[in-house]
């Protein structure tokens, strides 16, 4: 099998080839043009002497070049490895020695730093850049598509990660991991190939790579917008594309809620709105439903299973839960002891089991041979610990409770981060909120919540207006012993709260 035929081409057998496929500000492919591009894409990789195995790596903006070219390392049998286009000379080098890519193919405004991450991690990789090499690419014949045959444990696409740990590594996804692409859209959101689906997030995020999947699959429509989201980018996007279908994260909707969008005529025109990354807080669903008519569908995915594994629907919905199983997705929560949880309202570790488990991480100097497999998160019989701490309530719905290493333990009891900050909804003067734990002067653990005041509230109207609602709502051990005002949470590129940054700022304010 090869990723790109059970998806871009089973994509053109449903839609033909004038629908549209890619849409965005700089241009617009069809099936067929996408098809004729990718070909060209993988007739000029294959000349530049990539082989199958070889590692392709991407340096460029949201474009339908990057989708292209994307399409045509797998077709050629290579390994696509899209990368972020915000990440620092050093974050830069520490991905690049652990890719080694054959070639680096790059917009111009990043040609600048790519050669110094080459020149440091990885001298035997040749820079190709858009305008040039992929231009003339694009001005030699087209011969018919014929993606390179490839076993489905053969691996097809890495996805770059440093999720809240700062330590870069490589997800590995084999050609087989697109099996259940569009499940999800089909059976969830009634999605058909009519439908105009767009992710916010950067195409290096699996978030979109897994839409990307997804929408071609269908034969849908894919919105692509070439950097990263504002308020104004998504709101003209929307307006000029009308998508169907918008993906996106809780920092990018509470930004677009704001600013007063989700109630203007073309976000009404919406059908669906999903978020993933974090976890959904029930004050930004509420008023987004309120706003818009229609709720943010909460759920959780990750680098390592590329689709949705939890997820709400319009018939079946809970504020403040990331949903039920999805199609195809086995869960089950487990104990310190790694026994299984059946009993409901109880906390534990979330592990799943379905078809687009990754294969395992790549590191510096781990190129040959299989990819490594941490006892912790991959278990016998196909089952994954995905770092989440979850409770399932008596009627199958799923609830946060924050990253595994992120649950407070104080005085030998356990406290979600999430049940802090939950019983923050309503209060006004309260934007949004972190728990983490410290110390206090003697040493002993204490829980800090940090506030980030409301527009027109101050720092310490915000934390007395906390304190109090936490005083009336939760039992005092759950209580935080302190309160900062801060301006903005620490974040990751996918929205996700980097809670290490604030242990670090309280171990330099203690």
């Amino acid at each position: 099998m090869n990723a790109v035929e059970y998806c871009l081409l089973h994509g053109l057998k449903v839609s033909g080839p004038e629908h549209p496929a890619l849409l965005s500000a700089g241009e617009t492919l069809s099936y067929g043009a996408l098809v004729t591009r990718v070909s060209q894409f993988a007739a000029g990789l294959r000349e530049a002497g990539i082989r199958p195995g070889d590692r392709v790596g991407m340096l460029m903006l949201d474009t339908p070049d990057l989708v292209a070219l994307h399409q045509a390392a797998m077709a050629a049998g290579a390994i696509a490895v899209a990368m972020s286009s915000r990440a620092s000379p050093e974050e830069l080098r520490q991905i690049v020695s652990i890719v080694r890519p054959a070639v680096l193919v790059l917009d111009a405004e990043f040609s600048e730093v790519a050669a110094g991450a080459i020149a440091a991690a990885s001298p035997q990789t040749r820079l190709f850049s858009r305008d040039g090499d992929l231009a003339a690419w694009k001005k030699k014949p087209a011969a018919p598509l014929t993606p390179e045959w490839r076993e489905p444990s053969d691996p097809a696409f890495w996805v770059m990660t440093s999720g809240t740990t700062g330590t870069p590594k490589a997800v590995e996804h084999h050609h087989r991991n697109v099996g259940i692409s569009a499940d999800y859209y089909k059976e969830v959101l009634s999605c058909t190939n009519q439908d105009r689906l767009f992710a916010t997030s950067r195409f290096h995020f699996a978030y979109a790579i897994g839409n990307m999947f997804a929408a071609l699959r269908m034969g849908a429509g894919n919105v692509l917008l070439e950097r990263w989201a504002t308020e104004r980018s998504v709101a003209e996007t929307v307006a000029r594309f009308a998508p169907t279908v918008l993906l996106s994260v809780p920092a990018v909707y509470h930004r677009l809620l704001e600013a007063g969008l989700p109630q203007t005529p073309p976000f009404r025109a919406l059908r669906h709105y999903v978020s993933a990354g974090e976890r959904m807080p029930p004050q930004i669903w509420n008023a987004w439903e309120k706003a818009s008519g229609l709720p943010i569908l909460d759920g959780l995915g990750c680098s390592e299973l590329v689709y949705m594994v939890i997820g709400n629907g319009l018939d079946r919905r809970r504020p403040g839960s990331s949903g039920y199983a999805m199609p195809g997705v086995e869960l089950r929560i487990v104990g310190e002891d790694d026994a299984v949880i059946d009993a409901p309202d109880t906390s534990g570790r979330l592990e799943v089991r379905m078809p687009s488990v990754c294969e395992g991480y790549r590191s510096s100097g781990n190129l040959d041979g299989a990819p490594e497999r941490p006892a912790e998160r991959f278990k016998p019989d196909g089952w994954f610990s995905t770092g989440d701490e979850y409770v399932r309530d008596a009627d199958g719905f799923y609830h946060h409770r924050g990253r595994t290493g992120d649950i407070l333990r104080v005085s030998g009891l356990w406290v979600s981060p999430s049940e802090i900050e939950d019983a923050l909804a309503g209060v006004g003067s309260v934007a949004e909120s972190a728990a983490v734990l410290g110390e206090n002067e003697i040493g002993l653990a204490e829980i800090v919540l940090y506030v980030v005041p409301a527009p027109g509230a101050d720092g310490g109207h915000a934390i007395k207006a906390a304190r109090e609602r936490l005083a009336e709502v939760l039992p005092r051990y759950k209580q935080p012993r302190r309160f900062e005002a801060i301006a903005e949470l620490p974040r990751t590129a996918t929205g996700k709260v980097r809670r290490h940054r604030l242990r670090e700022l309280l171990k330099r304010e203690h």
